[in-house]
């Protein structure tokens, strides 16, 4: 067994024990409230012991607010980013934080047309939206509607049981569309036995789905009171039944067709009003 020599050594007045071949000092005046401590080392083959330690009793776990009191600095602010922690009620302590945000980066130039994920052919009037699978964008026209009107609108004579009163030409469109019809006109019944309603057809002055309506009065309507259509197909129709495909034409007849009864109506241009509304489909 190696041989260790201990000797005391003074160093600025106080006395140390020193070991040798370890080359480590201890201050003999050692005392627990000095901070600091006494470490035992056994040399080689050696034997080191303990004296008796004595456990306090268990401290409080603190608990951690999850929340943070978080400030953010401008990159350039001349505070320091800082982060500490408040007792903000009994041993419970939350964190409080300060951070720069980055710098701007430099200013470039970029040409949108030139994206990669960009597809399509820029045309006057479209605009970039999601592509259908949501992977890249695409150009497509704005879903944006019009209105459009007869030119002229025809007096109905009497002795028919329908008329078309006016015709509204809608050019083709970009996007898919329904056609929203409106309008009023005053229908004057030849005799007391005729009822006579207000149509909007579409594509067919006879035979086209009803893309709006108006119920008149039975009669001859001396109060001269106006049928108002109201755009619409009817109840329960299917989701195409007034569906106007992109890139199609269509044109809206405004009909006055008799509903019951054996006489006969008129109406005239000057108490007639129609149009069309575009209403594109989402």
């Amino acid at each position: 067994m190696p041989v260790t020599n201990w000797t005391v050594t003074s160093i600025d007045g106080k006395e140390y024990l020193v070991i040798d071949v370890a080359k480590f000092r201890i201050p003999l005046d050692w005392d627990p409230s000095s901070n600091m401590f006494i470490a035992v080392a056994a040399p080689s083959g050696g034997l080191g012991g303990f004296p008796a330690l004595v456990k306090g009793d268990d401290g409080e776990t603190p608990v951690i607010d999850t929340s943070i009191d978080f400030t953010e600095l401008d990159y350039d602010d001349p505070n320091p980013a800082s982060a500490s922690w408040t007792e903000i009620s009994e041993n419970v302590y939350k964190l409080t934080l300060a951070l720069h945000r980055g710098p701007k980066g430099d200013a470039a130039s970029f040409l949108l047309e030139d994206a990669d994920n960009l597809d399509g052919t820029m045309t006057p009037g479209y605009m970039i939206v999601v592509d259908s699978d949501g992977s890249s964008f695409t150009y497509a026209p704005q879903k944006c509607g019009d209105m459009y009107w007869p030119a002229t609108i025809n007096n109905t004579p009497s002795g028919n049981a329908s008329y078309v009163l006016a015709t509204v030409s809608v050019p083709p469109q970009p996007v898919a569309w329904r056609p929203d019809p409106q309008g009023w006109s005053v229908i004057t019944g030849t005799g007391a036995d005729v009822q006579v309603d207000l149509m909007a057809r579409l594509n067919n002055s006879t035979s086209g789905n009803i893309v709006g309506r108006g119920r008149g009065p039975i009669g001859v309507n001396t109060a001269g009171i106006a049928t108002v259509l109201v755009g619409g197909p009817p109840a329960g129709s299917v989701s195409d039944y007034n569906l106007v495909e992109a890139g199609d034409p269509a044109n809206i007849y405004f009909t006055a067709e008799r509903q019951s009864g054996s006489n006969t109506f008129t109406t005239t241009g000057a108490a007639s009003h129609f149009a069309v509304k575009v209403v594109p489909v989402p």
